[in-house]
């Protein structure tokens, strides 16, 4: 009688063990997931973000000034830039403040409006010089992008882009 206690005993030592090991690995994977979470929350937060940066931009009034401008509103963390090129069009950015994620859109402009060219929405930069694609996060609020030398550089290289390798028109 007395082996049968101890094997009961030894059987129920090995399914706390079991369970402790089950919830201990659970309890790993959680914490694991809730990181993911976060992060495909964040993302989301930033999509919406850019994508409210967006139309706002589409309704702003933009100067008639070649290259790259930008425009904040600092309540909602938005910031929408614009590439303006020869032929009445250009490429609407929209981001969150402070974020990488950023949206675009070809447009069409008449005057200071915005007109989304149809299916010009795209979620990567479509110009082929990256540095022109850059030149708009280096824009501070009251500023341009570090100087007139490297205004008239993207200037050239907008004009250049417009005038033959026009992706997305």
């Amino acid at each position: 009688m007395k082996q049968a206690g101890n094997s009961t005993l030894g059987m129920v030592l090995m399914v706390l063990l079991m369970g402790g090991l089950t919830l201990h690995a659970t309890r790993t994977r959680l914490a694991q997931d809730m990181v993911l979470v976060a992060d495909e929350q964040q993302h989301h937060q930033d999509f919406w973000r850019a994508a409210g940066a967006l139309q706002w931009g589409k309704v702003q009034h933009w100067p008639q000034t070649p290259g790259w401008q930008c425009q904040w509103w600092v309540t909602e963390q938005w910031r929408s830039c614009l590439l303006r090129m020869e032929d009445d069009r250009g490429l609407l950015q929209g981001s969150g403040t402070g974020r990488e994620l950023a949206l675009w859109h070809w447009v069409s402009l008449q005057g200071n409006q915005i007109r989304f060219r149809a299916h010009g929405w795209i979620d990567y930069c479509p110009l082929a010089d990256a540095a022109l694609c850059q030149a708009a996060a280096r824009i501070q609020p009251g500023g341009n992008s570090g100087g007139d030398a490297a205004a008239g550089d993207e200037h050239q290289r907008a004009a250049a882009l417009s005038s033959g390798a026009g992706a997305g028109f």
